[in-house]
C-alpha cells in the first residue's frame, strides 16, 4: 500500500498561467478599461470574477471535468481568486471617493484562505524539489507576510469601512456602449 504523501500541484504551467493572470488584470485595469468610471471598473470586475470561476472549473480539487489530464489549476484558480480580492480591496481604497466597503473586507478575509492554501502549495512545491520536508526560510516569511499584510488590510476595510457595495450591475456598461 502506497504511502499518503501531500504532493504540490504546482508544476511550470500554473507559473506560466500566474504571469498570464497578473497580466490579464493590469491590463484590463489600466489599458483596456478606465477603472475610474464606476461601470467599467463593475465590468472588470466580472470580468475578473469569471476568469477565477474558470480556472475554479479546472481545478482537481472541485471539479469532477476531465478535459485536463496533467494540470491541476487549483493554485491558477487560487490566485486569480487573491487577485480578484486584493483588486476589490485596492479600487475600493483608491478609486472609490466615499467611504470605503466592508464588503472588501470580506474579500480580502476569503482571500486570506486562498493564500494561505497557495502558501502549502509553494511549500509542498519546495519540499518535492528537495524530496526532504524543508522549504527555504524566505518562502514561508513571504507567505507570512503576505498573510499579515491581507489580515490587517482586511481589518482595515471591515473596521472603517461602510455597508455600501461599490461594484455595479455589468450591464450599466454594456448598455451605454451599445448606445454609443
Amino acid at each position: 500500500m502506497e504511502k499518503y504523501v501531500n504532493k504540490s500541484s504546482l508544476d511550470k504551467t500554473n507559473f506560466i498561467h500566474f504571469v498570464l493572470i497578473l497580466a490579464i488584470v493590469l491590463s484590463l485595469s489600466f489599458v483596456v478599461f478606465d477603472i475610474k468610471r464606476h461601470d467599467e471598473r463593475s465590468f472588470v470586475f466580472y470580468l475578473l470574477f469569471f476568469i477565477w470561476i474558470a480556472y475554479g472549473a479546472g481545478s482537481n480539487k472541485i471539479s469532477s471535468f476531465e478535459f485536463r489530464k496533467t494540470t491541476d489549476y487549483t493554485p491558477a484558480a487560487a490566485f486569480s481568486g487573491i487577485c480578484l480580492c486584493w483588486w476589490v480591496a485596492l479600487t475600493d481604497y483608491f478609486l472609490v471617493l466615499d467611504q470605503t466597503s466592508r464588503f472588501s473586507g470580506f474579500f480580502l478575509a476569503f482571500s486570506l484562505l486562498l493564500t494561505f492554501g497557495l502558501m502549502l502549495d509553494f511549500i509542498h512545491f519546495f519540499s518535492d524539489k528537495v524530496e526532504k520536508l524543508i522549504t527555504p526560510q524566505y518562502v514561508i516569511r513571504i507567505g507570512q507576510v503576505v498573510l499579515l499584510a491581507t489580515l490587517g488590510a482586511s481589518s482595515y476595510f471591515l473596521i472603517n469601512g461602510t455597508w455600501d457595495y461599490h461594484i455595479g450591475d455589468p450591464f450599466e456598461f454594456l448598455s451605454r456602449v451599445m448606445q454609443g
